[in-house]
């Protein structure tokens, strides 16, 4: 069963929450566990920011224990109100500025959100949208697969008809559980390499280690990050877009658990 979250607190995903119920035929709210519910999707409407839903209440995973992942519906961040779609993993590399918890990682969700990824750029048929990864970063923390999907930045943007509709498509393509799943590292915050090359190959992405949060990052990090990517296959390596030292480890661990590096 897979979860859909929106927050009232967030008006991208109210957007995106509000057009999916009128092109989707969800049942209307469970009265147990006020969720709507097609197939094997569940929607779920809360009031809090998406960054502080650490863990599923326990009331809602017990009515819920089949929940094999979850999507975030969110706006998206950018300086520059670049116009974009986008989807992350979640966690935090160093302090928890935005939830989730210092220096730890949710479970990400490569199987749901590299195809997500694919279907915002087969799905947009609009024009001046960037569609891309976006590095591991921000809360909430979860044990369960988990994956942000996010339109940036404006108003204007969260109420774009062709942007909702890609978004719409995303959310319900199915996961991709024959391509196999690795850890990308290197480049900047939007893995610009590691996002080509996820477009072009059969291959899924989990946790995502920009060159920002190389400085400071350890070796247990790096291996939380394989950890915490279901059925981790190897790295996804930006070369060029990695410090010296992050590269000596990576090889450390490829040697050490028998995985693959893919250099870009």
């Amino acid at each position: 069963m897979h979860l859909i979250v929106a927050s009232r607190a967030d008006k991208a995903s109210m957007s995106m929450e509000k057009y999916i119920l009128e092109n989707v035929p969800f049942s209307e709210p469970d009265s147990d566990n006020g969720m709507y519910e097609y197939g094997n999707y569940r929607l779920k409407l809360i009031n809090e920011r998406h960054l502080n839903y650490d863990q599923i209440p326990a009331e809602e995973k017990g009515l819920t224990p089949d929940i094999s992942d979850v999507t975030f519906l969110s706006s998206h961040s950018s300086s520059a109100e670049v116009k974009s779609l986008t989807v992350h993993p979640t966690g935090n590399f160093a302090e928890a500025i935005l939830g989730g918890k210092e220096k730890t990682l949710s479970v990400s969700s490569p199987e749901k959100m590299t195809p997500a990824l694919r279907m915002l750029a087969e799905a947009y048929e609009g024009n001046g949208f960037e569609i891309t990864l976006e590095s591991t970063h921000h809360g909430p923390y979860l044990e369960l697969p988990n994956y942000y999907i996010e339109i940036g930045t404006t108003e204007n943007e969260w109420k774009d008809e062709a942007a909702l509709r890609a978004v719409k498509e995303a959310v319900f393509t199915e996961p991709d559980t024959a391509s196999e799943n690795f850890v990308g590292i290197g480049g900047g915050h939007y893995v610009p390499k590691i996002t080509k090359y996820v477009m072009e190959n059969s291959v899924n992405i989990g946790h995502l280690i920009s060159k920002h949060d190389q400085d400071t990052i350890t070796r247990q990090q790096i291996e939380e990050a394989v950890d915490k990517t279901p059925k981790c296959r190897g790295f996804v390596m930006d070369r060029k877009g990695c410090r010296g030292p992050v590269r000596a480890i990576v090889r450390e661990i490829s040697d050490d658990r028998g995985i693959e590096i893919i250099k870009l």
